[in-house]
């Protein structure tokens, strides 16, 4: 007997294949939504995740391959799971909606101020305030790199690198509200940096500071953006609770790039 390939159609494929899939995924820490029987949009959420762990072709099908992972893969507790310290860091970012730099141009905010390094780049500044103050918890906490201080993480690539050496990393796949947004325009180091909000099927909004229409990683305001899925190196999901430490004196000089 053959094994059907499973795939989102209209109508939606069903049945008991598409249900043992469900709570497979479910059982490794990958909620695939209801267990109904149904391949939808969110158990193929649920598959594109499991892809990217297993480091195979994300696309959100089930064939042979990703049938293998499904047999073959280890639970994934929490992992997977949406993060509260993101969502909390997220209620935080919605608050500074709005606010720019002052003055324009300068780099200059009360974020740079909090952070002991004003008049830079300050993309990855806003997202280590928002985890700091709205969730207690430091960006790059313990992780050597440029950028980092006591505060947090001023510099993208090395955000990047502590999500990734700490495995906090999810890759390409569909985020959840409160994870890490790491874009790359160019396919070089990593541009600029955002906390998701709402997902879409292929895009996402997230909160991101110094950003604006027409200058995305060095536009001057704290706003929200509907970005694409193909914008992103890929996403980071921060479940540690631990305590942010008191701020350093100084802070570590920064490559000129990066918002």
């Amino acid at each position: 007997m053959s094994v059907r390939v499973l795939l989102v159609t209209s109508p939606l494929l069903e049945g008991g294949d598409v249900l043992a899939v469900q709570r497979r995924l479910a059982a490794l820490g990958f909620p695939p939504g209801p267990l109904d029987g149904q391949y939808g949009p969110a158990t193929e959420r649920a598959v594109r995740r499991l892809q990217a762990a297993a480091g195979i072709e994300i696309d959100g099908i089930v064939g042979p391959q990703t049938r293998a992972a499904l047999a073959t893969a280890r639970p994934n507790p929490g992992g997977s799971t949406p993060s509260l310290v993101g969502r909390r860091a997220l209620i935080e970012a919605r608050r500074w909606i709005g606010t720019t730099e002052e003055p324009a141009g300068s780099n200059r905010t009360r974020f740079g101020v909090w952070f002991g390094l004003n008049g830079v780049p300050w993309c990855n500044i806003f997202v280590s305030y928002c985890f700091s103050v709205g969730a207690g918890v430091t960006i790059c906490h313990g992780f050597a790199g440029a950028g980092v201080t006591g505060r947090g993480c001023a510099y993208v690539p090395t955000t990047e690198a502590w999500l990734r050496a700490t495995g906090r990393w999810l890759g390409p796949a569909p985020p959840e509200p409160g994870d890490i947004a790491i874009y790359n325009w160019d396919g070089g180091p990593p541009d600029h940096i955002g906390i998701v909000e709402t997902v879409g099927e292929d895009s996402f909004t997230a909160v991101e500071g110094n950003t604006a229409v027409g200058a995305d990683s060095d536009g001057g305001e704290v706003m929200r953006r509907e970005r694409s899925l193909e914008d992103v190196d890929g996403f980071g999901r921060v479940h540690s609770s631990r305590t942010t430490p008191e701020p350093q004196s100084q802070a570590v000089g920064l490559p000129s790039y990066g918002g």
